[in-house]
């Protein structure tokens, strides 16, 4: 006697059927389907260098909030210093938790660092128009544009459906 694969029933050995709920019965190891176990590799080299990215950021952020009360007065760049750290300050803070929760396989830290890469790409076009008047173009263009290249491409690879996958 075995029992039926679908409401337990018990049947005889060699039942293709059951009689009770009609189901077929597979013989052997067929109704099983292996999946093989997704990757996470990508998601965590991700999240590292995010990591690792974000604390040398906090670091400059933190240093040049040491430093600019320092700076010559002279220097105007169309928009306060002090403001613009903080935010970057707070934008690598928010995008490193972001991180530290994907490699937890959490939702909410892909959410998390969306919105701060969002805002950062805000900062970015912010200052860069401020810093257009004051600073070599081409220097400037080269500067941002790698920036926002990299800044982009991290969110879009977030979002691939094989790292979306992963978080719960």
């Amino acid at each position: 006697m075995k029992p039926c694969l679908s409401c337990g029933n018990m049947l005889a050995e060699d039942a293709t059927f059951c009689y009770v709920c009609n189901t077929e019965q597979k013989e052997g190891f067929e109704q099983f389907e292996i999946k093989p176990k997704q990757s996470d590799v990508f998601l965590k080299v991700l999240c590292i260098l995010t990591i690792l990215s974000m604390g040398f950021n906090l670091i400059t952020s933190l240093m040049n909030l040491i430093t600019s009360p320092r700076l010559s007065h002279n220097i105007d760049l169309g928009y306060p210093l002090m403001p613009v750290f903080i935010a970057s300050a707070i934008i690598s803070v928010s995008k490193l938790t972001g991180a530290i929760f994907m490699l937890q396989k959490k939702l909410k830290g892909l959410y998390i660092y969306t919105v701060a890469a969002g805002l950062s790409i805000i900062i970015t076009i912010y200052t860069t128009i401020s810093i257009f008047q004051n600073f070599d173009i081409i220097f400037t263009l080269i500067s941002v544009g790698t920036g926002l290249f990299f800044g982009l491409l991290f969110v879009v690879l977030y979002w691939l459906p094989v790292n979306r996958k992963l978080l719960s």
